[in-house]
């Protein structure tokens, strides 16, 4: 029985993760910040397939 409890209060200390401090929660969301607006950049600065035909058609019309 003692030796059940032992290993039961084991796996309870092995079960715990401590949670993340401020600093690792803030630099996790900076980062998700950072590559969304990357993302971002990216997609506007790409001219998509709908945007060229717009301006072939006011090329044409001028």
């Amino acid at each position: 029985m003692r030796n059940l409890v032992g290993l039961l209060a084991l796996f309870a200390v092995c079960a715990c993760k401590s949670e993340p401090t401020f600093d690792e929660r803030y630099e996790a969301a900076q980062e998700q910040i950072t590559d969304k607006a990357e993302e971002l950049d990216h997609d506007l600065d790409t001219p998509s397939a709908a945007d060229t035909e717009v301006a072939k058609e006011n090329k044409s019309k001028n």
